[in-house]
């Protein structure tokens, strides 16, 4: 139907395009504008040892510090930062930042795995409309229970805790069940528990064993066998529990990264929003050799971390090892009958956080399992040797990019574009006519094809980019060029304008596709093996010739022929024909019109 009906193509195309741009302009969604156009910091850091500049790290090594600044810089609330890596040297690229002594201090502190006992689990962190539903549901739960205003549920457990303390018989045999200020939560449904085997892998039987637990819900308060004393809140009670559930989240509040002091008490959370409060740093990352992952005898992925000998190594991990294995409710506290536990923390991101259920351990017989992907092995287990060899870096060059400077080149860039599309217009207005008029149709389409991507994709425009952009307008030009040229020499040769449009478009479209694609070829590779603002401009070139090829073929081609049928190309002058050709309604009969 299109086929034989080309202006309802065109019609179609436009008010496809045109509609998709004006709902994207009217939605308020815009391309964001790199460093180089609004403004920012640029920072390059090097891997240095005791001062100096060092070549000695490892591709590893430098991807993982990579990836760790990037989550830093995303803390920032930068929109797009860029963060690469040339050679040895990274370099970190935050649009729109303006505080250049900030992002030194956040993306140049060197990244430390550190071990700190666990000190309660505070539940997941609320946000949004999940915290003001909480919120609601905790006012409800407390009217329902007739509490105390001003007295959280936790606060009537230590009180209660402390009554039934007082009233522990002097007799050092009896015994009575007085319920914990603190618990931890129960494993989740399903999960097997992860444990480090100190035989590194050979089968042991009943081998001693350090578990990981998946902390997948919130804290729990169990019931207690000793009645609630006169006025208090019975422990027991399930809406009591969800209170204290609750509660804690709502108070789980997060320490900042910048906060996070080794030696303080801290509260973090894990990739999944759970938080702990944790103690002070026992270990860090330096007592770490070594840590591999693979598959066991049974088939799950495992990691095995190997420790240093002496005391700056296992002894360390012993240390606190034994400490958690006893409970220690001053260091490292357990809960009930369990163990306490010994998180894995990198960069103020908790890894994990096992239970220690023995003292002591072979600083190469260790193995941990459990529920891992392959991901999530591989993952820990870099994280592990990365943490006993942490590069640390140095700026060696930082600049601050003014917003004016930013501003200023993006105005030369659009008023470079314009001169260029202004340009192009008079040429082909001068040498084709009316078909200028398509080509200039052509392009808008292929601009506002670009302008919907680029705001829906939140994509960085640089300063190279807006280069390839107007480079992007020469490929336009060639492929209206390349199908013009062809019907006008069809035309002197004899054929008419109406019937050689499109056999003329057939033959000059393959040439426009080779074309085209030797373009994409070039931006490719260049995209591919450059980086920083060339990537841009290899990415916008190529970009912009692949809605080139989409124009031509739903816009210029439909929109020639409809012009080639009308009264218009009766008069050949009008199309940029020299007006010794052929009438446009003659037929040819063969061989050339002298």
């Amino acid at each position: 139907m299109l086929k034989r009906h080309p202006g309802r193509l065109s019609l179609a195309t436009m008010v496809v395009v045109y509609g998709l741009l004006i709902a994207t302009i009217v939605s308020g969604r815009t391309p964001t504008l790199g460093l180089d156009l609004q403004g920012g910091v640029s920072v390059n850091l090097q891997p240095v040892a005791n001062g100096e500049v060092t070549e000695d790290v490892t591709p590893e090594q430098l991807d993982q510090t990579i990836a760790i600044i990037r989550k830093r810089v995303d803390a920032l609330g930068v929109a797009e930062p860029e963060v690469s890596r040339q050679g040895n040297t990274i370099q970190v690229q935050l649009p729109g930042a303006t505080d250049q002594q900030q992002v030194l201090d956040i993306v140049g502190k060197t990244a430390e795995l550190r071990f700190r006992p666990v000190l309660g689990d505070l539940g997941q962190t609320l946000s949004g409309q999940a915290r003001t539903d909480a919120e609601a549901k905790v006012a409800e739960l407390r009217a329902e229970l007739a509490l105390p205003e001003g007295v959280t549920a936790a606060q009537l457990v230590e009180q209660q805790t402390a009554a039934a303390q007082s009233q522990l018989p002097s007799d050092p045999t009896a015994t009575t069940t007085v319920p914990p200020t603190t618990t931890a939560p129960p494993a989740v449904p399903g999960a097997p528990a992860t444990t480090i085997d100190p035989t590194a892998g050979a089968n042991t039987g009943g081998g001693r064993s350090v578990q990981f637990r998946r902390q997948g819900s919130p804290t729990t308060v169990p019931p207690t066998t000793t009645p609630a004393p006169s006025g208090g809140a019975d422990l027991s009670n399930p809406k009591f529990v969800e209170l204290y559930q609750l509660e804690q989240q709502l108070n789980a509040n997060v320490t900042p990264p910048g906060e996070d002091q080794r030696d303080a008490v801290v509260r973090l959370t894990d990739r999944d929003g759970f938080v702990y409060e944790l103690g002070p740093t026992q270990l860090t990352g330096t007592a770490v050799e070594t840590a591999t992952a693979g598959l066991n005898q049974e088939g799950l992925w495992t990691v095995n971390p190997v420790f240093r000998t002496g005391p700056e190594g296992i002894d360390l991990f012993n240390a606190i090892a034994a400490k958690c294995n006893a409970g220690d409710p001053e260091v490292c506290p357990g809960s009930g009958s369990n163990p306490g536990r010994l998180a894995i923390v990198l960069d103020s991101e908790v890894l994990s956080a096992p239970a220690i259920n023995e003292p002591n351990f072979s600083r190469d017989q260790i193995q941990i399992s459990g529920d891992f992907t392959e991901e999530q092995a591989k993952n820990l287990a870099v994280s592990l040797r990365f943490g006993s060899l942490p590069i640390e870096l140095q700026a060696q060059q930082a600049e601050l990019v003014s917003a004016t400077l930013g501003e200023d080149a993006l105005r030369a860039g659009i008023i470079a574009g314009l001169i260029g599309l202004a340009l192009v217009f008079a040429y082909l207005f001068a040498y084709y006519r009316l078909l200028a008029l398509i080509t200039l149709g052509s392009m808008t389409i292929s601009a506002s094809l670009l302008w919907i991507v680029m705001s829906n994709l939140n994509a960085t425009v640089t300063l190279a980019g807006v280069v390839g952009i107007i480079v992007s307008i020469g490929i336009s030009l060639d492929s209206s060029i390349v199908f013009f040229e062809g019907w006008k020499e069809d035309v002197l040769g004899g054929a008419t304008v109406r019937t050689t449009v499109e056999r003329s478009f057939s033959s000059a479209y393959a040439t426009i596709v080779k074309a085209d694609v030797s373009s994409l070829i070039g931006a490719g590779v260049l995209y591919w093996l450059s980086v920083g603002p060339v990537r841009g401009f290899a990415f916008y070139l190529g970009v912009m010739t692949i809605f080139d090829l989409v124009s031509a073929y739903v816009f210029l081609r439909p929109t020639s022929i409809v012009l080639a049928r009308s009264k218009l190309a009766d008069h050949p002058r009008w199309l940029g024909i020299p007006v010794d050709g052929p009438p446009a309604g003659a037929e040819s009969v063969g061989g050339a019109v002298g």
